[in-house]
């Protein structure tokens, strides 16, 4: 993964995502990634490739913040993804600098409930950023 800012504390971040894991069930895969696209930490049920991963989350996030501004709205703080398979929700955190935390729900896993669960650990770890 890449580096993280140095005032990042990489234990405690990754002690969030494992403590944010082990408490919401329906989440296989959280992933922090800088502004640009950089991953600085993850936690999966499934092996994936976070660099790849935090590259098209953070572009697709600024999609949607971008197609919101088009639209005259405010602000985007979460866009979606829906599949038969699962769900992922990717949510702007404004720590210091941007960051990107991506949460990826189980099918079974409610879009709500990984909401909370994605905008609860997006407040937890920013303070960790």
């Amino acid at each position: 993964m890449g580096t993280p800012s140095s005032n990042v504390d990489s234990a405690a971040l990754e002690t969030e995502l494992d403590q944010v894991i082990n408490r919401s069930v329906g989440i296989s895969m959280l992933l922090v990634s800088t502004a640009d696209g950089r991953a600085i930490a993850h936690r999966s049920l499934n092996k994936l490739d976070p660099r790849r991963l935090s590259a098209m989350s953070n572009s697709f996030l600024t999609l949607g913040e971008t197609l919101s501004r088009e639209l005259g709205l405010s602000t985007a703080d979460y866009v979606t993804m829906s599949t038969s398979q699962g769900s992922m929700v990717l949510v702007r955190v404004a720590a210091d600098r941007p960051y990107t935390l991506a949460a990826l729900g189980h099918a079974d896993t409610s879009l709500a409930i990984l909401l909370y669960a994605a905008r609860d650990a997006a407040a937890r770890i920013k303070q960790l950023l």
